[in-house]
């Protein structure tokens, strides 16, 4: 059995083809012999300010959205006086009002007007609901001020323990 020597010709012709596909590669890669002779134009990349040429852009739709949600939260904010119990009501729409909202019953219908508006503004918005189950929930006053009492929170409870993963002893 004889052995096969390094200096093989397939060897050989396959370090020269290496070179020759390398070289050539680099060749290629060379822009230069493009480019008109002479003095390349210099661009100005700063990014200081857009052209006076050049549109500015925007999205305008999630700008106006933002400013629904804004005015829908102050809203919200603002319909929150009261002075009895009775002049509160339950206001859970989700998103971006906070759960377990309570407001003015004088200002529920323009509220829900309002959370109208902000939906068919924002297409893009964030959905979820609030959590309600079998909460025994109930709108108060306190302080001037239209809040949400639980008044049993077990079924809170028990579904924060369960999403936890935790059994209740």
């Amino acid at each position: 059995m004889s052995k096969k020597s390094s200096s093989n010709p397939t060897v050989l012709i396959s370090v020269v083809a290496a070179v020759v596909l390398w070289l050539a590669a680099t060749w290629f890669e060379d822009d230069s012999r493009w480019l008109p002779e002479g003095n390349a134009p210099t661009f100005d990349t700063t990014m200081d300010a857009p052209r006076s040429d050049t549109p500015l852009r925007v999205n305008t739709d999630a700008l106006s959205c933002q400013q629904v949600e804004t005015d829908l939260i102050r809203k919200v904010d603002g319909a929150q006086y009261c002075s009895t119990d009775d002049d509160c009501t339950l206001f859970d729409y989700g998103y971006p009002i906070q759960c377990l909202t309570s407001v003015a019953k004088t200002e529920i219908t323009a509220l829900r007007l309002e959370y109208r508006n902000y939906e068919q503004s924002c297409a893009y918005r964030v959905y979820y609901d609030c959590p309600s189950g079998t909460m025994d929930r109930q709108a108060v006053c306190r302080n001037n001020r239209c809040a949400v009492d639980l008044v049993n929170n077990e079924p809170l409870k028990d579904a924060t323990l369960q999403h936890l993963g935790i059994k209740d002893p």
